[in-house]
């Protein structure tokens, strides 16, 4: 072994050897700090989403709620109706109960048609 002549390593090899560390280093912090920017990215998109989501969201109530103000008073307007209707009706049946209602003197028309005498009285009808 002492034959053998002795190697000495070139100066410019290592420099190389150095340099490619240096680039080797740089490149994985490049590619560590583009992933990182990738996620942020990624977050960033879904946060937009959920933001025109969310207007979205909002204009269609904001929307849903001006239609609605209308909407309330016009069943406010029903509901007067029907209680108004109901009121008449419930009017009408009583008027149309005491019409029905047998007095003395009507009593006598009946004994009379049972006998084939006089005319049995016509009801009218209240114009709406």
């Amino acid at each position: 072994m002492k034959n053998r002549p002795h190697f000495r390593p070139n100066p410019y090899y290592e420099d190389l050897e150095r340099m490619e560390e240096a680039v080797m280093s740089i490149l994985h912090n490049l590619e560590m700090e583009n992933t990182e920017i990738h996620e942020n990215n990624h977050k960033l998109k879904k946060e937009i989403t959920f933001s025109r989501n969310l207007l979205s969201q909002l204009l269609m109530e904001n929307t849903c709620r001006k239609e609605l103000v209308p909407l309330k008073q016009e069943s406010k307007e029903v509901h007067l109706d029907c209680a108004l209707n109901q009121k008449y009706l419930v009017d009408f049946n009583k008027k149309d109960k005491d019409q029905q209602r047998p007095d003395p003197a009507s009593s006598g028309l009946r004994k009379c048609k049972r006998a084939g005498i006089g005319h049995t009285p016509v009801r009218e009808l209240p114009e709406e």
